[in-house]
């Protein structure tokens, strides 16, 4: 008598070809970018700013264990930092077209959230990460435009080159016998160059006008 087979199994559920599969990557909770007044940087000669990120994991950070960021963002916004909606990124300047700066994939751990510019993807059992970083930049550009972010004060521009100062008297002191110090030096040197011409698109100020020069750091002795 043959075996009746019906009944008592089904069918496996397999994921369809081209449906994204689970990246082997822990999760990443939700978050809103903010900036500081005092928080930019030199890139190619151009100064832009450098944003920071407010995490909605629950508990952490004055947000609450709802999710509740009301809290987080009051808090910031007394330190001086301004938060950025999502609509100041519309459709028109996101890589792909969708409103908002933050994106979501599938991890092992949960979801996991990044930026619009960022795009994490399997490769095996590892995962890679590409960037728009031209895109990233444009974004930038357009928040200072829109006037989500005010341009620099002089005084961020001072305290930059301050930094480059210093470093740049650490690695003087070596310089004439370590070939790599003396290096260092001149990329510093050009790095000075770089933020007084960054500064110069902000301030109006051309660059060759010598009466008016970028905010210079107080001088120290010894300087070389």
């Amino acid at each position: 008598m043959p075996t009746d087979f019906t009944g008592g199994g089904r069918a496996p559920h397999r994921r369809q070809r081209g449906t994204p599969s689970v990246l082997n990557e822990p999760a990443r909770p939700d978050f809103t970018l903010t900036h500081h007044p005092a928080r930019w940087q030199e890139i190619d000669g151009e100064l832009l700013p450098l944003l920071g990120r407010m995490s909605h994991a629950r508990g952490v950070n004055n947000v609450d264990h709802f999710g509740d960021t009301t809290r987080a963002e009051v808090n910031l916004q007394k330190g001086g930092w301004t938060i950025i909606p999502p609509e100041a990124c519309p459709a028109t300047v996101s890589p792909d077209g969708i409103p908002g700066y933050v994106r979501v994939f599938d991890g092992r751990g949960g979801p996991i959230h990044v930026t619009a510019w960022e795009r994490p993807r399997a490769l095996g059992s590892r995962v890679v990460w590409d960037r728009d970083e031209q895109g990233y930049r444009q974004w930038l550009r357009h928040l200072m435009t829109e006037g989500y972010i005010a341009p620099p004060d002089s005084t961020v521009v001072e305290y930059l080159r301050e930094q480059l100062t210093s470093k740049r008297e650490r690695k003087a002191a070596a310089a004439d016998l370590n070939p790599y110090a003396r290096q260092a030096v001149e990329q510093i040197d050009q790095a000075l160059e770089r933020l007084d011409a960054a500064w110069s698109k902000v301030s109006g100020v051309d660059q060759a006008d010598e009466a008016q020069p970028a905010p210079k750091a107080r001088s120290r002795r010894g300087a070389k």
